[in-house]
């Protein structure tokens, strides 16, 4: 690195000559955002502030760089503009418009508190970490690690409009399973949708776009940041309350997307029709049960809906004698019809000039599965009204034969395999060795837990138990070993804040730097902490301040 002088505004990438980066061609005369900070705004002494990617109702999120651990960052600014706004022009310090003070109050401590909630969940791959929260210019900021990605939509796109179940589930299970501990531990994202979720380079897939719940829903004092077709109806109505069911609405909505290629209609409108949206060509690639557990999870009223990760996850991951198992102790819930949009013929006038076939699938207790049936074709006679129901293809090219009665049944040639003990391996060989190999079964992480007894990184447990059956490919979810809860904090004295940064987040810490005056320590030399000392046993997790020498006080 030449030097943090010569770093692209818009990549953080050195761009020593000429007024266009080689690496991603931004101009440099390219303005700022309205309103954000300024391009190389300094904060907290350390982070360098660069493009302003997105702004919605609570604040800015721009590109960063830190300077001590010498990496891109992420950066988010509380900065609602409908309540604040720039002390003046070009600055950094924050004013409060007149009569928001107490709005501003509130926000401000509900981002504090949530970006904390979300530090703390930092263990989980699948979300995006924040490493540093602080207060500055009279506002708030998090910092978060950068990874190079594309949006869920961009992803699909570029796989030909659609993804197939199987590549589907191996990016969602991993965000499903830590969206079920997230809300655990009492934590809502309520913005799921193909823009919140990125595709890594290494690929996979991780949830980012996290924001107070006052920006997640309608008739509220900041602006809605909304995804139509994700949010779900709670999040249109004034005063309903919004949690783990709203998150199910908004990842089911956003694998229907993944899977099909088209949005779900917008909440609002479903509450009239609450019918789905599915090509014929497509139903057919999609298992019988995923299509179910999509249903269920769709529901437009949230008291009919999935209400839970871990059901969503059981009714996506069933196979067909699981399915009858999992109905047996709780019922599946009356399923909103699926159809397909009737394709109107050239030359034919405005009207619907035919309805297509039905699909009719009942749901029952002994798993026997969707039974299709059709309907009439003549333009006057009206759907089939039935717990999933397809309509003949709008897509040009498609056939517009109904389709004939079928019955869908469990395989009963599945082979069968005995689940083998993987109590005290490591979770990290497994996968290594599993992405290395053709596996006769998948692992997948449901959790993470603190453990006295079992080394950090191997499994606690596992479901199915080791010995059962299951079909050969499917699924064993597995709990890790997170370490002991209590850890130590690290001796960082004489060390530079890179080195002391380093070996604290190493340990599970949260470092902030305080300067200090000290005539035994160089300047730019770790001191020790404040409040606490090396050898001391913390919560992991916790915030610690490490104090950073500047030399002796001059007199």
């Amino acid at each position: 690195m030449a030097g943090i002088e010569h770093l692209c505004m818009n990549c953080m990438e050195e761009a020593v000559e000429g007024e266009t980066c080689p690496h991603c061609g931004f101009q440099k005369g390219e303005l700022q955002m309205r309103h954000a900070l300024g391009y190389r705004t300094m904060l907290q002494g350390r982070y360098i502030v660069g493009k302003a990617k997105k702004c919605n109702g609570e604040g800015f999120t721009y590109i960063g760089y830190d300077t001590v651990l010498n990496c891109k960052i992420e950066l988010r600014e509380f900065f609602p503009q409908t309540v604040c706004g720039r002390s003046e022009p070009g600055g950094a310090s924050v004013r409060i418009i007149g009569g928001s003070e107490i709005l501003f109050d509130e926000c401000l401590e509900t981002f504090l508190t949530y970006s904390r909630e979300i530090a703390h969940l930092r263990e989980l791959s699948a979300l995006q970490q924040i490493y540093d929260i602080f207060e500055e210019n009279g506002t708030a900021y998090t910092v978060s690690e950068w990874n190079e990605n594309i949006t869920l939509r961009s992803f699909v796109e570029r796989s030909g409009g659609n993804l197939n179940w199987n590549v589907a589930r191996q990016l969602f299970m991993p965000v499903l399973n830590a969206l079920g501990i997230m809300h655990s531990a009492g934590v809502c994202h309520l913005g799921i949708s193909p823009d919140t979720l990125v595709i890594l380079k290494d690929g996979k897939m991780k949830l980012v776009g996290f924001c107070i719940s006052t920006v997640r829903r309608m008739d509220t004092d900041l602006p809605p940041d909304l995804m139509p077709g994700c949010a779900a109806i709670e999040q249109y109505v004034m005063d309903e309350p919004l949690g783990e069911p709203t998150d199910v609405y908004g990842f089911a909505a956003t694998l229907f997307f993944a899977l099909t290629g088209e949005m779900p209609q917008e909440a609002p409108k479903r509450r009239m029709d609450s019918r789905l949206l599915i090509p014929t060509s497509i139903l057919k690639m999609i298992p019988p049960h995923v299509v179910t557990a999509l249903a269920n999870a769709l529901q437009v009223s949230p008291q009919k809906r999935t209400a839970t990760f871990e059901r969503l996850r059981d009714e996506l991951s069933a196979a067909p004698t699981v399915t009858a198992k999992i109905e047996a102790s709780q019922p599946i819930r009356d399923l909103p019809p699926v159809r397909r949009p009737v394709q109107e013929k050239k030359g034919v006038p405005g009207f619907v000039w035919g309805i297509g076939s039905c699909v009719i699938a009942l749901v029952v207790f002994t798993a026997i599965g969707f039974w299709w049936m059709t309907s009439g074709t003549s333009p006057e006679e009206e759907p089939v009204e039935s717990s999933l129901a397809v309509l003949t293809p709008a897509v040009s090219g498609e056939s517009s034969e109904t389709v004939s009665q079928q019955e869908s049944m469990p395989d009963t040639n599945v082979q069968m395999i005995d689940v083998p003990n993987l109590l005290g391996e490591s979770y990290e060989t497994i996968m290594a060795e599993s992405s290395n190999s053709t596996q006769e079964y998948e692992v997948l992480l449901a959790d993470k837990e603190f453990s006295d007894t079992v080394e950090e990184g191997k499994i606690i447990s596992q479901t199915p138990e080791p010995g059962s059956k299951i079909a050969r490919g499917g699924t064993i979810t597995v709990v890790v070993s997170q370490g002991s809860e209590m850890r130590t904090l690290p001796d960082i004295s004489g060390l530079s804040l890179a080195e002391a940064s380093e070996r604290v987040t190493a340990e599970g810490f949260m470092p902030v730097k305080e300067d200090v005056y000290s005539s035994t320590i160089e300047a730019g030399k770790m001191v020790g902490y404040k409040d606490a000392s090396s050898g001391d046993k913390l919560q992991y997790g916790a915030q610690v301040i490490i104090l950073m020498s500047i030399g002796p006080e001059s007199t």
